[in-house]
C-alpha cells in the first residue's frame, strides 16, 4: 500500500499546468498576458500575478484570463484568491477548456489542502472524566473539505479525458485522504493481530462509582470489581486480539458495543495455547458479543479474546472487560474473624466496608460496662451494577445479611430485626462483659455491609447530645445536627486497617429516647424532590412513633405507627409544598392581591417533627431524612409531561428536516436529470478508455482501497456522635 507523508503528497501531486505540458493553458494573447505566461512558466508566480492583474484592468474579463490569473495564485501560495478566479474560468461552454480548468481546480485544491494540514493545529484534549477516560477520537483531517473539492473537480476532468494520466494520479492522492486506508485509521493497540502480539487487558478498580443518595464506597469496594474499557477500531481482514492474566475463582466478563447498522463483529476466547476453543460457535448468524466464565485452574494464568470482522466493514466498537476476583481475595480487614474464638475485638462508631462471602461468617467483640446498652445497626451496600428491576426486587425481599447477639458463654441472646436490606439489634443494659456479634450472609450471598457500633450509657446520663429538646420550642435543626455529628464521630473498628473513610450519603442521626421523653427536630423542605423521615428501631425492645407537624408544631400533617417485628422501624412522606396558586385559592391572599403566577416557585416549607416512645418505652434509634430517587406521583407526572413535550418538539423538527430535505433532493433531482442529459452520451463514450487507463497505471498493487476508489469515483460523484 503506498503511503505518504505531507511531504510525499505534495511529491506526489502532478502539476499538469504552469510547470510544462501546458500547451492550450494559456489561451489569453496579449503583451501583458504574454509576459506573464512567461514569468509563470520560469516560476515568477508573484510576477505572473501582477502582471495578469494589470492586463485585467485594460482587458475585458475572460475564462482564459481568470484560468491564467488562477494558475498565477495558487503557484503564489495564494490559494483561496486562486481557486476564486478558477472556479470563474469555468463560465466556458469549451470542453477542452473546461477540461485544464478542472484539473487546475483538483490540483488548485489539492495544495491548499497541504498548506493546511502543514500549519500547527491545536492540541487533542486529554480523556477527562466527561468522557469516561476514554481515548479522544482521531479528529477529521482540517482540510478535509478541500480534498472533498480537489476530488470533486479531478473526476469532472476525468469524465472528459479519461487519459489524463496527471489528474488520474492527482485523484488517487487526494482519495488517499478523502478514504484513507483502514490502517490508518486503526486504534493505538495495533498492531494486534496476532497471540504473540495480543493486547494486554489490565483491569483497574481505582474509579468505583459514587451514586447520588448512595454512601460512599470504602475502599475495599474498588477491589470487588476490576475494569477495563476502551473505544477501538476493527478493519477489514484484521482480527484483534487481547491478553487477560486471571487466577481460578475469577468471573470473568468481556463484552462487545457494535452500533447498529455498521457491520458484524464477532468475540472469541481461546486457552492455554492461545488456539483452543473454550465456547461454541454461535448459533445460525448471531455472532458473540458477551463472553462470561469462571476461572478454573484448567484455564491456566492467562485467556486470549479476539474480535473478528465478519462483513468486511470498518467498524468502531467498545470493548468492556470486568473481572470480579473469587470472593476470598477480597475479604476485608478483619478476616480471619471466622469463629468466636477469632473475633475481631471493634470500638464504638461506623464500621465500612466489611465483606461476606457465601459460607463465611464474620464475627465481632464489643466490651460493655456496668449500665451500658449497644446498638448495632448492620445494612447491605448496594451493588452499582444492579438494575432498576433488581433494585426493585432487592427491596421487596428479606435483608441478605443476618446478625446474631451472644454473650461470652456462647448463649444467644437477640437475632436482628429486619429493617429495608439491614438489621437492627439491640441490647440494653445487659450487665458489663464482652459480646460477640455474627454476620452471616443468606445462602449464596457475596457482597459488602457496613456497621453502625454504638454503645450508650444509661438513661438519663445517656441521653443523646441533642437534650433538652423536649418541647417544640427548643426543636434542634434536624441537617445541622447531623452535620455536627458526623464530624465529630469516630470510625469505629479497633486497630486493624486504622480509621476508615467517613460515610456520606442523607443526613443521619444516631439518638435515644429515655422513658418518658419527647424529641423533637425542625427542618426546611426548599424543592420540590420527594422527601421522607425515616426512624430505624428495633421493635421489640420499645416502639417509637413519628409525627411531622406545621413550624409551630400546632398541626399535625402527618403520622407514622406501624413498625412490628418484622418492619424495624417507621417511616413518612413529606407532602409536596403547595403551589402559590393553591395558597391563593386557600384564602392565603390579602384582598387586592395580583392573581400568582403558575409558573412562581413555592416557597420554602418549615417542618416540625416529633420522636416519642409509646407509653414508657425506651430505644436507640437512627433518624434520616432521605430524597428516594424518582419516588412521587406529581413528579412522574411532571416527567411525562416534559418527555410529552419534547418528543412533540421532536417530531415537529423531523418534519421540517423531513420537507426540507424533500426539497433538496428535488432540487437536486431536477439539476441530476439535466446533467444526465448533457454527459450521458460522454459517459457511455468513457467509460471503456477510462478502464483502459487505470489498468495502465502504475500504481502499487496494495493500495486496493484508493484504487478502487478511483476507478469508481470519476463516473459515480461520490461525497457524598458524640462520645457517649
Amino acid at each position: 500500500m503506498r503511503r505518504w507523508g505531507r511531504g510525499g503528497v505534495a511529491r506526489a501531486l502532478v502539476v499538469a499546468l504552469a510547470l510544462g505540458g501546458c500547451e492550450g493553458a494559456f489561451d489569453t494573447s496579449d503583451g501583458t498576458v504574454d509576459d506573464g505566461n512567461e514569468a509563470l512558466l520560469a516560476g515568477q508566480a508573484e510576477v505572473a500575478a501582477a502582471k495578469y492583474a494589470q492586463a485585467a484592468a485594460e482587458l475585458p474579463e475572460t475564462p482564459q484570463l481568470n484560468l491564467d490569473r488562477g494558475l498565477a495564485l495558487v503557484q503564489a501560495g495564494k490559494y483561496e484568491d486562486g481557486v476564486q478566479r478558477l472556479l470563474r474560468a469555468l463560465d466556458s461552454r469549451e470542453k477542452a477548456f473546461l477540461h485544464t480548468v478542472h484539473a487546475a481546480l483538483g490540483d488548485a485544491y489539492a495544495r491548499w489542502a497541504l498548506s493546511i494540514e502543514k500549519a500547527p493545529q491545536p492540541a487533542a484534549p486529554e480523556p477527562g472524566a466527561d468522557d469516561g477516560g476514554a481515548p479522544a477520537a482521531k479528529p477529521e483531517n482540517p482540510a478535509m473539505e478541500q480534498w472533498k473539492k480537489a476530488v470533486e473537480h479531478l473526476d469532472e476532468a476525468l469524465l472528459d479525458d479519461p487519459t489524463d494520466e496527471a489528474s488520474l494520479r492527482n485523484l488517487e492522492v487526494a482519495l488517499l485522504r478523502v478514504d484513507p486506508p483502514c490502517a490508518t485509521r486503526d486504534d493505538e493497540l495495533e498492531r494486534n493481530n496476532g497471540v504473540e502480539s495480543a493486547s494486554p487487558i489490565e483491569p483497574s478498580g481505582d474509579k468505583a462509582p459514587l451514586q447520588s443518595g448512595v454512601q460512599a464506597p470504602s475502599p475495599e469496594m474498588a477491589k470487588d470489581k476490576l475494569t477495563w474499557t476502551k473505544q477501538l477500531y476493527s478493519c477489514p481482514e484484521d482480527p484483534d486480539w487481547y491478553a487477560l492474566e486471571v487466577s481460578p475463582g475469577d468471573r470473568v466478563s468481556v463484552g462487545l458495543t457494535v452500533p447498529e447498522k455498521t457491520g458484524r463483529l464477532a468475540l472469541d476466547m481461546t486457552g492455554l495455547d492461545g488456539a483452543s476453543r473454550l465456547l461454541p460457535q454461535a448459533d445460525g448468524d448471531a455472532p458473540i458479543t458477551k463472553i462470561e466464565r469462571t476461572i478454573t485452574a484448567a484455564d491456566g494464568d492467562k485467556l486470549w479474546f479476539r474480535v473478528d470482522n465478519l462483513d468486511l466493514e470498518e467498524v468502531s466498537y467498545g470493548l468492556d472487560v470486568a473481572v470480579r476476583p473469587a470472593c476470598e481475595k477480597t475479604e476485608d480487614r478483619f478476616e480471619e474473624n471466622d469463629d468466636e474464638a477469632h473475633a475481631a475485638l471493634l470500638t464504638p462508631g461506623p464500621v465500612p466496608g466489611l465483606k461476606s462471602c457465601p459460607g463465611d461468617d464474620d464475627w465481632f467483640a464489643v466490651d460493655l460496662a456496668e449500665g451500658e446498652s449497644l446498638f448495632v445497626f448492620a445494612t447491605a451496600t448496594p451493588n452499582p451494577d444492579e438494575t432498576e428491576a433488581q433494585k426493585k426486587a432487592d427491596a421487596e425481599a428479606p435483608p441478605p445479611i443476618r446478625t446474631e447477639i451472644h454473650d461470652a458463654e456462647g448463649n444467644l441472646l437477640g437475632t436482628g430485626g429486619p429493617t429495608g436490606q439491614g438489621r437492627v439489634s439491640t441490647l440494653l443494659t445487659p450487665g458489663p462483659g464482652r459480646y460477640f456479634l455474627k454476620v452471616s450472609g443468606e445462602p449464596g450471598f457475596e457482597g459488602r455491609y457496613d456497621l453502625m457500633v454504638n454503645v450508650v450509657p444509661p438513661c438519663p446520663e445517656g441521653d443523646d447530645g441533642l437534650e433538652d429538646n423536649d418541647r417544640v420550642e427548643d426543636a434542634v435543626d434536624f441537617v445541622a445536627a447531623a452535620q455536627a455529628q458526623q464530624q465529630q464521630a469516630q470510625p469505629g473498628g479497633g486497630t486493624p486497617g486504622g480509621p476508615q473513610a467517613q460515610q456520606q450519603g442523607p443526613p443521619t442521626l444516631f439518638l435515644r429516647v429515655c422513658p418518658g421523653d419527647v424529641d423533637w427536630f425542625k427542618f426546611t423542605q426548599s424543592d420540590d424532590k420527594p422527601m421522607v423521615v425515616s426512624a430505624i428501631f428495633e421493635h421489640d425492645k420499645g416502639d417509637l412513633e413519628l409525627g411531622l407537624y406545621d413550624a409551630l408544631g400546632v398541626e399535625e400533617k402527618a403520622h407514622a405507627d406501624a413498625s412490628d417485628a418484622q418492619h424495624n422501624g417507621e417511616g413518612l412522606a413529606v407532602p409536596p409544598r403547595p403551589k402559590p396558586a393553591d395558597a391563593a385559592a386557600s384564602g392565603g391572599a390579602a384582598p387586592g392581591t395580583p392573581p400568582p403566577d403558575d409558573e412562581a416557585e413555592p416557597e420554602p416549607v418549615p417542618w416540625t417533627l416529633r420522636v416519642a416512645g409509646k407509653g414508657d418505652a425506651q430505644n436507640f434509634y437512627i433518624l434520616r431524612l432521605d430524597h428516594p430517587q424518582g419516588g412521587g406521583q406529581q413528579q412522574q407526572d411532571d416527567q411525562d409531561k416534559d418527555q410529552d413535550k419534547d418528543k412533540s418538539d421532536q417530531d415537529k423538527q423531523d418534519q421540517k428536516d423531513q420537507q426540507d430535505q424533500k426539497d433538496q433532493k428535488d432540487d437536486k433531482d431536477e439539476q441530476d436529470e439535466q446533467d444526465k442529459k448533457d454527459k450521458k452520451d460522454q459517459q457511455e463514450q468513457k467509460s471503456e478508455p477510462l478502464q483502459d487507463a487505470l489498468d495502465k497505471l502504475d500504481r502499487n498493487p496494495e493500495n486496493l482501497e484508493a484504487a478502487e476508489s478511483a476507478r469508481k469515483s470519476p463516473l459515480a460523484h461520490h461525497r457524598p456522635r458524640k462520645d457517649w
